[in-house]
């Protein structure tokens, strides 16, 4: 596993903290890897869907070993069929495909290429964007209680009680891999204790274009009571339950949302704790609100239980009692 750039910004009440995950030994992430937009060109008359649908969008998404993965769509943040969906293997610079009528080329700067139907022949052109979050570098509000500063933290505690020993470096806090942290590292969670809070998070996966499934930055945002909101490379995924968004094992994201590694991202989240009665009886569940890159992606979500990764967790009782806020160093490597 190699780091995650993570920034977070957790805001209760007001809380905020910030964090990433950097390392030296991350891959190059090719230039024309991530997200392309634009539409078709001089589109003949009779193509009446390039003329009522004029936008084009792409994703480039590594896969390995000069293999890429392309998907083309008509916009973005859309659970929608795919255009193309493709692999391509890069040479001489180029990445070049040839799938259902759409036949492309890319490279550092261009994405260009034709759609052939029946007798019509309509030709493409993207170019390369970079799409950030509208709330990506949120100021904390004046009451907020702050939890990383940028130079240390003191704030938090490793999961077994001591002192939490991630990485600080240029004001980000840092998750090194497994077997090259020296021992730091570990899932850590706050030394305060919080109830219903609103929390403001940012972060940064790192490119593991080999990894598959949960080996591509692999962590989770834990708010008060253990309920985790996934983190995870799932750029160009099918927005699972147990992909970046998800209220782990509990709902999938109503779209995915993640963005491509390599490009800082938010996650705005609004939770309230369960309500119990004097003699335990559940009143109301929990429920959460979550923005990724400032898109609705679960709304007023009533939690059915807790989010463990086993059946004998997701039978644990809950507490509705103050909790901590909790960062996961997953390990998988």
């Amino acid at each position: 596993m190699k780091p995650i750039l993570l920034k977070f910004s957790a805001i209760i009440s007001s809380v905020l903290v910030l964090t990433t995950l950097l390392h030296a030994k991350v891959e190059p992430i090719p230039s024309f890897m991530g997200d392309w937009q634009g539409g078709w060109v001089d589109a003949p008359k009779k193509d009446g869907n390039a003329k009522n649908n004029p936008g084009l969008v792409a994703r480039v998404i590594g896969l390995g070993n000069d293999r890429f993965e392309i998907q083309m769509f008509e916009e973005f943040d859309k659970r929608a069929a795919y255009l193309v969906k493709t692999e391509a293997t890069l040479k001489n610079g180029k990445l070049k495909f040839d799938e259902g009528g759409f036949v492309g080329e890319i490279g550092d700067s261009s994405f260009v290429g034709k759609k052939t139907s029946k007798d019509l022949v309509t030709g493409f052109s993207l170019k390369r964007v970079h799409r950030q979050s509208p709330t990506i570098g949120l100021r904390a509000p004046a009451d907020a209680v702050v939890l990383f500063g940028g130079k240390n933290m003191d704030a938090w505690l490793h999961s077994e009680g001591n002192t939490a020993t991630w990485t600080v470096k240029d004001g980000i806090a840092e998750i090194l891999p497994k077997g090259d942290n020296n021992e730091n590292g570990g899932s850590i969670s706050t030394r305060q204790k919080f109830g219903d809070i609103k929390v403001h998070l940012e972060f940064n996966l790192p490119y593991e274009p080999t990894g598959r499934g949960q080996g591509r930055g692999n962590s989770g945002f834990f708010v008060p009571g253990g309920y985790e909101i996934q983190i995870l490379d799932s750029y160009g995924l099918g927005g699972l339950w147990n992909e970046c968004g998800a209220l782990y094992k509990q709902m999938p994201p109503q779209v995915n949302m993640c963005f491509a590694p390599g490009v800082w991202q938010t996650y705005d989240i609004e939770f309230t704790q369960p309500r119990f009665d004097s003699h335990g009886n559940k009143l109301a569940d929990a429920v959460i609100t979550v923005l990724h890159n400032g898109k609705l992606i679960h709304n007023q979500v009533a939690l059915n239980g807790t989010t463990s990764n086993t059946q004998m967790g997701r039978l644990k009782a809950e507490k509705g009692e103050p909790g901590t806020l909790s960062l996961q160093d997953h390990k998988h490597k």
